[in-house]
């Protein structure tokens, strides 16, 4: 399971995104696992509001799902071909400063890969999307030898593979942490 936590010697710069309105008036999600029908405006565009600057993680994934560049390009590397990237500007509002370092990404496919007679969790609104964590356990049969996705119990969950954790390690990405589902709360 793919986290990201921030830094221990520094404050994260905490990111504000105002979602654009589709066609059909609801306001876009990143988490849906479906690819979009009509691309964000582009570049999309994201602010760090005045007090709120800091260190940009390496991965946010909130209201808007953004991943730095390098990360972008290891995944893609790496032989992920199920995430959608979009351009993105992070208007640091209180340094002036205009970064291009982000990617904006939607991860097309979530997958039912819980085995949930083997996990703890609690599921007041059913067995999808919304799924509480204690323990996970997942089912690789059912993974269907996927490398990055979300894990359609519990969107807030991302699996990656052990190549695509392999993949990261190597290229010297040490700001994302990686732990066993049976570790991972969500």
């Amino acid at each position: 399971m793919l986290v990201c936590q921030s830094p221990f010697d520094a404050e994260p710069a905490l990111l504000t995104y105002q979602p654009d309105e589709l066609a059909s008036g609801a306001l876009r999600t990143w988490k849906s696992c479906k690819r979009f029908a009509d691309a964000p405006p582009a570049p999309i565009e994201v602010t760090v509001d005045e007090g709120e600057s800091g260190v940009l993680l390496e991965l946010y994934d909130a209201t808007i799902a953004l991943m730095s560049r390098r990360l972008a390009e290891v995944l893609k590397a790496a032989g992920v071909s199920n995430v959608d990237f979009y351009d993105v500007v992070v208007d640091d509002l209180e340094t002036k400063q205009k970064h291009l370092t982000h990617m904006a990404f939607n991860i097309v496919g979530g997958i039912a890969a819980a085995d949930l007679s083997k996990s703890t969790f609690s599921a007041p609104d059913g067995p999808m999307i919304s799924v509480d964590f204690d323990v996970l356990s997942i089912d690789d049969q059912r993974v269907r030898g996927a490398l990055f996705f979300r894990l359609a119990e519990s969107i807030n969950g991302i699996v990656v593979h052990e190549r695509i954790k392999n993949a990261i390690e190597a290229a010297n990405i040490e700001t994302l942490t990686f732990l066993p589902p049976e570790q991972w709360v969500g």
